[in-house]
């Protein structure tokens, strides 16, 4: 027996009625880059609520140019990021991290804190990005998972930190009683434009005391509002 859910968020702080600004309207340009030693990838992050503050990512090799202060301007110094640790774990599996700190916006918003990208390759494939930040400090937010850096400006996928959020059901494109042990997993998550965009909120961003809910309604007439209680 299948069913039916309908999902609601428990907390309004998070889920208030916020417009989804159009990604698709971002621009794209960056106002100087460095010469870069390879082929460069981009990747463009857009923070807040209208995704005005704009900060360009940009592999080149083993070393990512972060716009820190959001200026379009990648050629200072303290942009080109160099990875803080390397790992070759086994002949098949490799990581490294860049440990880039905080964000300081020229539009006076932010700061942005523990931005953090870790890299991950298996079986010598191209490299997946693991994004962490903790937008003004405090809402901690990831991305990525996926290879996220694009061969030109133009196709560079746009993930938006700070935004409006939603929730998606994970993991499971069905529930379903006859499993054992059914299980519901959802995120709350912001959308972007392109593959791998999405922004998923950490649950340490949610406080403790905040329980989501989930209203189910069962084939029939009966229904049920249930606490998610678990967090990961």
């Amino acid at each position: 027996m299948k069913l039916w859910l309908a999902l609601w968020v428990g907390f309004a702080c998070f889920a208030g009625a916020v417009q989804a600004a159009d990604l698709s309207a971002v621009d794209k340009t960056i106002g100087k880059e460095p010469v870069y030693k390879g082929k460069p990838g981009y990747a463009l992050l857009v923070l807040g609520p209208e995704a005005k503050t704009r900060v360009w990512l940009v592999e080149d090799g083993e070393r990512i140019y972060v716009d820190r202060n959001a200026d379009g301007d990648l050629t200072g110094a303290a942009e080109a990021i160099e990875a803080s640790k390397v790992r070759v774990a086994n002949s098949s599996y490799r990581d490294k991290e860049y440990a880039i700190g905080t964000l300081t916006p020229f539009d006076n918003t932010g700061p942005h804190t523990d931005f953090k990208i870790t890299a991950y390759s298996e079986d010598n494939k191209q490299w997946n990005y693991v994004l962490k930040l903790k937008v003004n400090g405090k809402l901690q937010q990831f991305a990525g998972w996926k290879p996220i850096f694009k061969d030109t400006r133009e196709k560079a996928a746009i993930l938006h930190f700070g935004g409006p959020l939603s929730v998606q059901p994970l993991r499971f494109a069905e529930f379903s009683l006859k499993e054992k042990k059914p299980e519901l997993h959802i995120r709350f998550f912001t959308a972007g434009l392109a593959e791998f965009s999405a922004v998923s909120l950490g649950y340490e961003a949610v406080p403790p005391s905040i329980e989501p809910v989930a209203f189910i309604e069962w084939p029939g007439s009966r229904s049920e509002t249930v606490k998610l209680l678990s967090r990961c």
